[in-house]
């Protein structure tokens, strides 16, 4: 029991470790967007500032790896996509169509049967066996 705790908690501390790498990543890219309409030390600033945020994500991203399975954090790292929805109406004032809204729900619903455990779904297969 104090086994199956302590995974839990590990795999907690991955995706948490994986929502802070996407959101890195997510203001990473927004700020290249506005590197691209910026000119002179706007330009400089946001461009770097970007990259030191997209290499934050990649760094925390790989530190995630250490609480659970590749198969399972990386596609998590899609919910920056989502992120990205919602920065782009916010900051950029894009639009949110109904497609975009789709998208972000089909993201969602994967990231949450990804990071569902075999426990979780009454997966009866053993490490090892293909899932």
């Amino acid at each position: 029991m104090e086994e199956r705790l302590k995974m839990k908690d590990n795999k907690t501390k991955g995706y948490i470790l994986v929502l802070i790498a996407a959101t890195c990543a997510s203001l990473g890219q927004l700020l290249w967007k506005f590197a691209a309409e910026a000119s002179g030390m706007s330009y400089t600033l946001f461009t770097i500032i970007g990259y030191v945020l997209a290499a934050a994500g990649m760094f925390i991203l790989m530190a995630s790896f250490a609480y659970g399975e590749v198969s399972v954090l990386q596609p998590m790292m899609s919910i920056g996509f989502a992120f990205s929805v919602f920065l782009g109406f916010i900051f950029l004032h894009e639009p949110i169509t109904i497609a975009k809204i789709l998208g972000v729900i089909f993201i969602v619903a994967g990231t949450i049967v990804l990071s569902r455990s075999p426990e979780d779904t009454n997966d009866t297969t053993t490490e090892g066996e293909l899932k």
